[in-house]
């Protein structure tokens, strides 16, 4: 088992003939130091551990005992010490004395340092974290945080007339920072602050439409290009699975006429087995993606600037088709929620729906997809099977 203790070292001697006080760690036949603040002005200062002869004697040796303690503390946490040498025990050490009182701030810093996010998304954290420190301050304690923390910015959030879909978000980014902070080993609760709070409940876009509504959206005829183009972008995205805007318009088509293979970059740094979606490309699609490619084999973007991750095009374009057509609550993601439940509808397995939308196929928690999956072939008679129940 390691030794600790505080020593003064002869041979370490300042300028002035000062000293500092370190931490002994004797383990494993080897011996290292881990310097403290603690400066002394002569060795004669130092006895038997101990700093004496000085006006802040006490003071100093508290300080010295505090250190001792926490040092123990996190070796005494440590497991498999005996399997580390010396100077990796200093290492572990070290690191365990700066896990201890971090601030919510710097955890937040941290954490958006280190995570994969997206520019848009670092944009709407950094907007929860104004609102997060708008109630929680800065500089306090990740420990600090109580289940009664959580109470009063839900409460906060509330006051401030937000929506129930803003205040959960918020509250889940919270979440998302002291799960961090635990699984660093940065903090320990002993009620977690969440345990027991009840999310306000996310109201779900019912914005799924029926199959004689996707087929009034396919027959639609206008004169309108905006209103013609609106109308081949929902339905190419229906022909290809609910894909999203942001992969549609990544993919290059010269390359990938016959079948389409990409990663959705929602999900793209998240695990999956079925990291890839994958299945031929339908000739209802082929169709439409003929009108519109360029001639770097991705679609036309003219009227579908971005700015900012939101599409201008469909925003401004989507309404007048609903209105229109005469469907309500129309929206270009009604394509992707369309085709999942129409496949639903026909029977398709799950597993093959979450393969198609980019989903986890693993994700029931079933040890089954270890021995089964999905294929692009299974995938490509799913979407026929759904696209022939439009006729």
């Amino acid at each position: 088992m390691a030794l600790l203790k505080a020593v003064v070292l002869t041979s370490k001697a300042i300028k002035g003939g000062k000293n500092k006080v370190r931490i002994s760690v004797a383990h494993n036949g080897d011996t290292r130091y881990i310097v403290t603040d603690i400066i002394l002005d002569s060795n004669k200062e130092f006895r038997n551990g101990m700093v004496v002869k000085r006006a802040d004697a006490t003071m100093l040796n508290t300080k010295i005992r505090n250190l001792l303690q926490h040092y123990q503390a996190a070796l005494d946490e440590m497991d498999y010490v005996n399997g580390l040498s010396c100077p990796e025990l200093v290492f572990q050490l070290r690191n365990a004395s700066s896990y201890k009182h971090r601030t919510i701030q710097s955890i937040y810093e941290e954490y958006m340092a280190n995570a994969h996010v997206k520019p848009n998304t670092i944009q709407n954290y950094r907007s929860m974290w104004r609102n997060i420190s708008g109630y929680i301050s800065q500089k306090t304690l990740v420990e600090h945080i109580t289940h009664g923390t959580v109470l009063g910015l839900d409460k906060y959030l509330w006051n401030r007339k937000m929506k129930p879909v803003t205040v959960r978000t918020n509250l889940v980014f919270l979440m998302v920072l002291l799960n961090y902070a635990k699984r660093c080993g940065y903090v320990q609760f002993r009620v977690d602050p969440f345990f027991g709070f009840e999310l306000p409940n996310m109201e779900v876009r019912q914005s799924w439409l029926t199959v004689d509504e996707v087929k009034k959206i396919r027959d639609f005829d206008t004169s309108k290009k905006n209103l013609a183009k609106c109308r081949d972008y929902f339905m190419l995205s229906y022909y290809l699975g609910g894909i999203n805007m942001v992969d549609l318009l990544a993919i290059n088509f010269n390359e990938q006429s016959d079948t389409i293979h990409y990663v959705r970059k929602k999900t793209e740094n998240r695990p999956k087995m079925n990291k890839f979606v994958e299945f031929s490309i339908p000739d209802e699609a082929k169709a439409i993606i003929s009108r519109y490619k360029g001639a770097d084999g991705r679609l036309t973007a003219t009227d579908a600037q971005r700015k900012d991750g939101h599409h201008y095009f469909l925003c401004t374009n989507m309404p007048k088709l609903a209105e229109a057509t005469g469907i309500k609550n129309l929206v270009y993601y009604s394509a992707r929620k369309s085709f999942s439940q129409h496949a639903f509808n026909l029977g398709i397995s799950t597993s093959i729906i979450d393969f198609i939308l980019g989903h986890r196929v693993d994700k029931g928690g079933t040890s089954l997809y270890s021995y089964i999956t999905v294929t692009p072939e299974m995938a490509s008679a799913a979407v026929r099977k759904v696209l022939d129940n439009l006729k």
